[in-house]
């Protein structure tokens, strides 16, 4: 049974919910988030046998087919994670203070493709001289560049000091290694559930499902279908036309929706004013309605998540949005406190089964298409 999770675990395309609901699982998972010097100590208290040498899969099996139990593994997790946490606060010491000074911080990169970047530079036929592609290096590598790399480093603090906050929490399994697709565990009545943290801003596209009409539906492989009202991005595009030619407007080909409505706002027209606020009203109004039920909003992520990244794992997901703006909210990833109580709050009934099973229907890749179902839950931190 070991040879056959571990096997199924390993591949890119497991599907790890399906892999979830196999005897033996909640065991190998445990197993699976220790690290070699754990692996060893255990198998030496439970067998005798001292090990110096040994791959981590010869590990795994050993300790998976000795007779020590599940309850046992979770105890000594328990019990070692404290020297886990110091080491990690030690290496942590200045990072709360740094992402307090950090001040407005915005990525810049789409989809963090700096090739793609680099490539708008070296394709532009508009230079003229080596000055101006010297200029337009050096814009790029102060603007573009250094704002990337500095949302990077604020990214990567953050769930740095947001994974304390759940591992730190009496309900959670902490991991003693880090492990693909499992950043914590969870034991609800006697399975392992492994989940997968997801920090991320709500996007523009759900909002425009939302407007359109979401209908949930427990029938069929997708628990929501989308209506037929106009969506948020719609309805801004028709008075742009409609304003386009009396206040000579730039066409709107091409621009996201932030972009159509800064063009807008600076239009100074004021019955185009009076249509902002409405539909910023309108859209506060959806983030206050969605925070009673995230049901659809873990959906959305699901559905359409990349197919470069695509996985059918277990997700704890902290959503992002600001309730008086229309851009994406990722700074509010720098508000731990208010994360630390939405956090705490959901993790304090987890284990009494409180989260989601997500049925979703995903298209975006041929060879991933198909019916899918999964667990998760979320929570929302809003300005």
């Amino acid at each position: 049974m070991f040879k056959e999770i571990h096997k199924q675990f390993e591949r890119k395309e497991t599907d790890l919910y399906h892999l979830q609901q196999q005897e033996g699982f909640s065991r190998y998972i445990l197993i699976r988030s220790l690290a070699n010097d754990h692996l060893k100590k255990l198998i030496k208290d439970t067998t005798g046998e001292e090990l110096k040498k040994g791959k981590a899969e010869e590990l795994y099996e050993k300790l998976y087919l000795s007779d020590i139990s599940e309850e046992a593994i979770i105890k000594y997790i328990q019990a070692k994670y404290p020297e886990v946490r110091d080491e990690r606060m030690e290496q942590e010491v200045y990072l709360p203070s740094i992402i307090q000074e950090f001040g407005n911080v915005k990525c810049g990169v789409r989809n963090d493709n700096l090739n793609d970047t680099a490539k708008d530079l070296v394709r532009d036929k508009s230079i003229e001289n080596k000055a101006d592609l010297e200029k337009k290096v050096d814009e790029l590598l102060d603007g573009t560049i250094r704002g990337y790399i500095l949302w990077q480093y604020y990214n990567q603090v953050t769930n740095d000091l947001i994974e304390h906050i759940f591992n730190d929490h009496e309900n959670v399994i902490p991991t003693l290694r880090k492990i693909k697709y499992v950043d914590f565990m969870v034991k609800v009545g006697d399975k392992i559930i492994p989940f997968d943290l997801k920090i991320t801003h709500i996007s523009d596209d759900y909002f425009d499902l939302y407007v359109k009409g979401l209908t949930f539906t427990d029938k069929g492989s997708d628990h929501y279908s989308v209506g037929q009202s106009k969506s948020e991005i719609e309805k801004i595009k028709d008075h742009y036309k409609s304003v386009k030619k009396p206040l000579s407007l730039p066409n709107y080909g091409g621009l996201k929706k932030i972009e159509i409505i800064e063009i807008l706002k600076e239009s100074g027209d004021p019955d185009t004013q009076i249509f902002l606020e409405t539909i910023l009203s309108a859209r506060g109004k959806i983030v206050t309605d969605i925070e009673k039920n995230l049901n659809s909003v873990e959906w959305w992520n699901y559905k359409y998540q990349g197919e470069r990244l695509f996985k059918n794992n277990n997700r704890f997901f902290v959503f992002l949005a600001y309730k008086d703006l229309f851009e994406d909210a990722r700074p509010l990833k720098g508000n731990l406190e208010a994360i630390s109580e939405k956090v705490v709050g959901k993790l304090d009934s987890i284990i009494d089964g409180d989260f989601n099973t997500i049925k979703y229907y995903y298209q975006k890749d041929k060879g991933l298409e198909g019916a899918y179902e999964v667990n998760s839950t979320s929570v929302l931190v809003t300005n």
